[in-house]
């Protein structure tokens, strides 16, 4: 399947949706068309349970709206009518609005092609469009669209569509000339009918995300039985105490491996404790994988079973009428005394990361009339490659800081510098941010030449 993948980077789409006529009354359309929806069942217990309808994007993959899946796909199937398969993987993209669904299409292919994503740059009207969305049964509605509108929605540009009739998560949008201008994701909670759509440069995106994904793994490997990650934003909780731990050779150990699919290192942490829970903040906007593997001495390849976590990014913090006021690379003088803070920097030179007296500085305001501790922080350093390096931290909200509320952190302390002073610092850009519960306070950028 990887080799799929590697045209979908540069498949970079645009739609633009405007205008409000009068459109065609829905009706029942035959399941005829070579280019159609595929519908996804649940099998639990040997009963067929239709689910919802989803879009081909290509051989052994389609897309839908996670909205109406289970949390495990074990029971999953996809069904053309005639043929069906079981669903291997899910990617959701990283604002969570659309899953990509995989499945083993080497045998009894399916007889429907993909639609064609609209083409870059052009523009339809509603009344040109239809929604084509999915029953139990496998049957198929076209329904005509009143008016088109836009938003955004967790962080996506989304068309809102007023319909003629009803329509469920996963309905296509198609224009005059058949081609896939959209991908119902969400009802819309005021009025009747009234939808979200992801625009195609939107399902550009997310499919280029699970591109990029498939080409960074080996394999797919279904995680261990009992080995279960959860993610409240970025707050990540891994529970192995249902799992039979798998066996090792002598001499090895086993462990938890955690890595961004993106990063050239591996984090990992004994497998074998009392306690088989672990809880870490990752960085918004990337696609991790975990799972278990015996070795000797530190981990180094990933593990034969994992599971895919994709960590959405992280809203504007607005939680108390947070306001960031400076953020910036700040240097400690040589001969600073005890107490004296950093001074921030106009530019960021290897010379001072490499000095160790590199240091991250915060300053914000906001309003609050208590203490409020037990928030997460984390500050991520990103390098020109791609790499992310991770400082977790705890943050509180107070009355006697919320005016002018200063902090700084060195970079070399938190750990952040120590591969890339280990390994070189690559030229190009870098971005810092801070997140608190999973929003993102503030970032700022570098460019070392």
């Amino acid at each position: 399947m990887k080799k799929l993948f590697c045209l979908l980077a540069a498949c970079l789409l645009a739609l633009s949706c405007a205008g409000a006529e009068e459109a065609g009354v829905a009706a029942e359309t035959p399941d005829t068309r070579e280019a159609d929806l595929l519908d996804i069942y649940r099998t639990d217990g040997g009963e067929r349970i239709w689910i919802t309808a989803a879009v081909q994007a290509m051989d052994g993959m389609l897309m839908t709206s996670p909205a109406l899946l289970p949390d495990s796909i074990d029971s999953l199937v996809v069904s053309d009518g005639t043929n069906e398969w079981k669903v291997e993987a899910m990617i959701p993209d990283s604002a969570g609005v659309v899953a990509m669904l995989f499945y083993e299409a080497e045998k009894n292919p399916p007889q429907r092609k993909a639609w064609p994503l609209m083409p870059f740059g052009d523009s339809v009207k509603a009344s040109t469009c239809l929604v084509r969305s999915g029953s139990e049964g496998g049957r198929r509605t076209d329904c005509g669209i009143r008016n088109a509108g836009a938003l955004e929605w967790k962080g996506c540009r989304c068309l809102l569509l007023d319909l003629e009739g009803e329509t469920s998560p996963g309905a296509a949008v198609l224009n005059e000339r058949g081609e896939l201008a959209g991908l119902v994701i969400a009802d819309y909670a005021e009025g009747m009918n009234r939808v979200l759509a992801l625009p195609a440069e939107e399902i550009a995106r997310a499919i280029t995300e699970a591109g990029t994904a498939l080409t960074n793994l080996y394999s797919w490997g279904d995680p261990l039985e009992g080995y279960r990650v959860t993610a409240v934003k970025n707050l990540v909780t891994i529970d192995w105490s249902a799992v039979t731990l798998p066996e090792k050779a002598e001499g090895e150990q086993l462990y938890v491996v955690v890595t961004d699919i993106g990063n050239d290192y591996l984090n990992f942490y004994p497998a074998e404790r009392t306690n088989r829970t672990i809880q870490m903040t990752l960085a918004p906007g990337r696609i991790y994988l975990s799972g278990i593997l015996a070795c000797s001495g530190s981990p180094s390849e990933i593990p034969e079973h994992y599971e895919v976590t994709v960590i959405p990014e992280g809203q504007r913090l607005t939680e108390y009428g947070f306001t960031p006021t400076l953020t910036a690379v700040a240097e400690m003088p040589e001969d600073a005394k005890e107490g004296e803070a950093p001074v921030p920097v106009t530019e960021v030179t290897e010379e001072l990361l490499r000095s160790g007296r590199a240091w991250f500085y915060s300053a914000s305001r906001y309003k609050v009339t208590e203490k409020i501790p037990d928030k997460t922080l984390l500050v991520t350093l990103t390098d020109p490659e791609g790499n992310v390096y991770r400082y977790e931290s705890s943050w509180i909200y107070a009355p006697e800081y919320m005016n002018d509320d200063v902090w700084y952190i060195s970079l070399a302390g938190m750990g952040l510098t120590y591969s890339l002073d280990q390994n070189g610092y690559p030229r190009g850009g870098y971005r810092i941010a801070y997140y608190v519960d999973g929003d993102l306070a503030d970032a700022i950028t570098f460019e070392l030449k």
